[in-house]
């Protein structure tokens, strides 16, 4: 009887290895890609008959006895660009320190309203008008070469504008009059002219 136990205990521990082999041996066989590649796929081109032949009679010699209405004829519609330009509004934090800045500037507190328009600039920095205000007082502080890089800094964010063009490139001219810079300032006032 213990040699029978045995016998079906060692049959069942290999009936699990073989089992175990076999599930090794499909799951390598399902995970490894094919070595040969497909066949090349051939194409057969099927040749087609001609279409037949269509003969199409020539048309008759039509005459124009009148052009037509001038009032049939509906006119080209070219767009317009529009004359002004919409412009958002302004930060009502901005407007605020704006006011400061005009307040210092009447006061002769250049330095104060240079601080708040630098302020003002990097809350709304594609606001011309702090651009303006802020070459402005930088004229003012006789820091010319850094006045004439705020505007043209300007001049780059009212492109399409005319009537801010021609107003820093006014401001260009005085700030390059101011320097002493009299053939770039007369540069700037034709520049200005062109707006």
């Amino acid at each position: 009887m213990l040699g029978k136990m045995i016998q079906m205990i060692e049959y069942k521990y290999a009936a699990r290895r073989i089992f175990g082999s076999l599930l090794l041996v499909a799951i390598s066989a399902c995970s490894t890609t094919p070595t040969t590649p497909p066949p090349p796929l051939v194409e057969i081109e099927v040749p087609r008959a001609p279409a037949p032949a269509v003969s199409i009679p020539a048309p008759e010699s039509v005459m124009i006895s009148e052009l037509p209405n001038q009032a049939d004829i509906s006119p080209t519609v070219v767009p317009v660009s529009p004359s002004i330009i919409a412009t958002k509004q302004q930060n009502p934090a901005v407007i605020a320190l704006l006011d400061s800045a005009n307040t210092a500037q009447q006061q002769g507190d250049f330095k104060s309203a240079q601080t708040t328009l630098q302020r003002a600039q990097r809350i709304a920095p594609r606001d011309p008008e702090v651009y303006y205000k802020l070459a402005v007082t930088h004229r003012n502080l006789q820091d010319y070469r850094l006045a004439e890089q705020v505007a043209l800094k300007g001049v780059s964010i009212v492109q399409g504008q005319n009537t801010q063009l021609r107003k820093f490139w006014l401001l260009i001219a005085d700030i390059r009059m101011q320097s002493g810079d009299i053939v770039a300032a007369e540069k700037a006032e034709h520049t200005a002219s062109r707006y």
